[in-house]
């Protein structure tokens, strides 16, 4: 039997996942990788584009046009840095909040659609395995 390899399968459920949310933020005029920075940003506060970047959320290169996209959306706003005119920070504004809301109820609901699946023993040690799969590609890389 031809068994899939592990980053093809990681990667196929990543795809799945962003399918569905994109769809979900259609209406929204986003897709899911904009939807889960607008989460981060909840779940961090107020934070710069470059923790953005260094969390593996976006890329460098898409950072500054990802968020000018959700400014102009009226979904963030940005805040000048007292000490440097170049750099600033952002956060979320109402409208920001209620996409954010729609982004979380979809991971929630993924997450315990695998809480069905997966007894509480495999959810950690899937947990686990994610993590140090993670950790290693980022030391390696």
């Amino acid at each position: 039997m031809n068994r899939i390899k592990i980053p093809i399968l990681v990667s196929r459920i990543s795809k799945l996942q962003r399918k569905i949310l994109n769809e979900k933020l259609k209406n929204f005029n986003l897709e899911a990788s904009q939807g889960i920075i607008l989460f981060k940003i909840k779940e961090l506060g107020e934070t710069t584009p470059k923790q953005l970047i260094e969390m593996g959320i976006i890329e460098k290169p898409a950072i500054s046009k990802t968020l000018t996209k959700l400014e102009k959306l009226g979904y963030i706003t940005k805040i000048p840095s007292l000490i440097d005119a170049r750099s600033f920070s952002v956060s979320l504004t109402k409208k920001g909040e209620k996409i954010e809301e729609c982004v979380n109820e979809f991971i929630e609901n993924l997450n315990n659609e695998f809480k069905l699946i997966l007894n509480d023993n495999s959810l950690n040690q899937l947990e686990n395995l994610l993590t140090f799969l993670e950790n290693n590609l980022i030391k390696n890389s």
